[in-house]
């Protein structure tokens, strides 16, 4: 789950390109964030128990289905309930945001706020990430438009954030370490498609996958900061 969170795959890039991001940083970063998710996932869930199992002790199970045409057919059935308990999720995910959104609209009214933009949770949540943009090497005078596309991409999803920093002015190495950060699935609405998704495919553990969806999440999100901060690290600004 974290390393879902934690990349993107390579039907989007695409569109990621046709908004100004570089191709090479958005392969890589899904290249460096793949094995990083695991390592963090074992730190923010340990293996305590012993592991009994062995490759001897592995048994191939019987197929369940009776002929190939009887497969073709559950599994057609399996894809109709995964895509619509994804779609589900997807509305009840993005419904509550938006819910969100409009108490803090409502909130901003009552107390005669009459700014050019009405408060949003990306809005309040780019604020709290603009410290880790400039712990990340981003100049303090740009920290704020980073914790805004990493907000939107929080909240909302990194196709938004892309879209958003293709409108921006940033310097080379702004954007390098922007494009990095905002590379990951980490979204509301990618933790219900995580949740119907693996759910269909494992039912007897939905409680297991509904009590860790968050933890990975966290972990995703830490994920594409690190590779931030390595990209940062490993790649001067006179080389961009």
């Amino acid at each position: 789950m974290t390393s879902g969170f934690a990349t993107v795959s390579g039907t989007v890039l695409a569109a990621y390109i046709s908004f100004g991001a570089e191709a090479s940083h958005l392969i890589t970063a899904s290249v460096m964030s793949a094995p990083a998710a695991l390592c963090y996932s074992k730190l923010t869930y340990p293996e305590t128990e012993e592991v009994i199992a062995t490759k001897e002790s592995i048994q191939l199970l019987k197929s369940e289905y009776s002929s190939a045409l009887d497969a073709a057919s559950k599994g057609a059935a399996m894809a109709l309930e995964l895509v619509l308990g994804i779609t589900a999720n997807l509305i009840a995910f993005i419904s509550l945001i938006f819910f969100l959104n409009g108490i803090l609209s409502w909130l901003g009214f009552l107390v005669g706020y009459d700014g050019d933009s009405v408060w949003t949770i990306e809005q309040a949540v780019g604020y709290v990430f603009m410290p880790i943009s400039f712990i990340m090497g981003v100049p303090w005078d740009e920290s704020e438009m980073v914790g805004k596309l990493i907000g939107i991409k929080t909240v909302v999803n990194e196709f938004a954030a892309f879209k958003e920093m293709g409108k921006m002015v940033l310097t080379k190495r702004t954007k390098m370490i922007a494009t990095y950060a905002i590379c990951g699935f980490s979204n509301p609405g990618s933790i219900g498609i995580m949740i119907s998704a693996l759910s269909v495919l494992m039912p007897k553990k939905r409680s297991a996958i509904t009590s860790t969806v968050f933890r990975a999440f966290i972990a995703g999100e830490i994920v594409c900061f690190m590779t931030a901060c390595i990209a940062a690290l490993l790649i001067p600004e006179d080389s961009l």
